[in-house]
């Protein structure tokens, strides 16, 4: 079987290959970079979704696309191009194949501003932000090439996901500023809770979908979520430093707080975060460190 993946580069897309040439797929990867360190068996076409350079080339002979190519920062209107056109152009283009599956992460920011104590996948979303609204649109792109061909779409809709070469979101901002400045910067006061999965656990349920060819929309998360300030004194505690925090206004655009249910997942897929907190930062900060 050959699995394409669009943003492959990126540290999600880095494990999956991992993932998949480990377990005997074939893989193929498309990314804007010239020459990304990419395992010799990866077949890499280098590509654009937005100027539709080489889609041809990079989905013929797929069997499952993968789609995670993506923006999660301003400015707005390059994030509307890299997360909406880009999958209006992948899909549209995917349409002239015989894909099999596809799958596609999405966020909960979806979900916008409410208060619901707890966001199912069959509840109605409202985006508040614009990145949140942006993957909202994707959704429906995809899910319109579920509708059309008949074959399954898998959506997931994560929170934070940290890890082993990931250089962007609060873990790489705590890292970088404990080593450097001996500082941590925390906007608000830190009590707001967020979701923390590890990458691995996400591999896993990617892969698991994509074994039993799965359908839906799912909710992606630790049942425990924890503030920034107990992450803070995690850092503190693994790098054994006793830093100041400077607190700033809370960020513009920032999702926070969303609670999402997930018993779905569990119930369809068996699916749940296994890695805890303290396990997963151990294995990226060791990482950062040896790098």
């Amino acid at each position: 079987m050959v699995v394409g993946i669009t943003g492959g580069s990126g540290f999600i897309g880095m494990h999956l290959i991992k993932k998949f040439l480990s377990n005997g797929y074939e893989v193929k990867v498309l990314a804007l970079e010239d020459n990304p360190n990419f395992p010799k068996e990866v077949t890499f076409i280098k590509g654009d979704l937005v100027k539709k350079e080489n889609l041809t080339k990079f989905l013929k002979e797929i069997d499952v696309l993968i789609h995670l190519a993506g923006s999660i920062l301003p400015p707005d209107n390059i994030m509307m191009e890299n997360n909406v056109m880009s999958t209006f152009n992948l899909i549209s283009e995917a349409l002239n194949y015989p894909i099999k599956h596809i799958v596609f992460t999405s966020s909960v920011a979806v979900y916008g501003k409410d208060k619901k104590e707890k966001f199912k996948e069959i509840d109605e979303c409202f985006p508040n932000t614009n990145y949140g609204l942006s993957k909202y649109l994707a959704e429906k792109i995809v899910l319109y090439w579920g509708n059309l061909t008949g074959k399954p779409v898998t959506i997931f809709r994560p929170f934070n996901v940290y890890g082993p070469g990931n250089y962007k979101g609060i873990i790489y901002s705590f890292y970088t500023d404990i080593k450097n400045k001996n500082k941590a910067i925390i906007y608000g006061d830190g009590t707001q809770e967020r979701d923390f999965m590890y990458v691995g656990d996400f591999v896993e349920v990617i892969y698991k979908a994509i074994k039993i060819k799965q359908n839906g929309i799912f909710n992606l998360g630790n049942l425990k979520k924890y503030s920034i300030l107990e992450i803070f004194k995690l850092f503190k505690k693994i790098m054994k430093k006793d830093v100041k925090v400077q607190f700033n206004k809370n960020e513009e655009g920032k999702v926070f707080n969303i609670n999402q249910d997930l018993s779905h997942i569990k119930k369809v897929l068996g699916w749940e975060a296994k890695t805890p907190i303290k396990e997963g930062l151990e294995k990226t900060i060791d990482w950062y460190e040896k790098r």
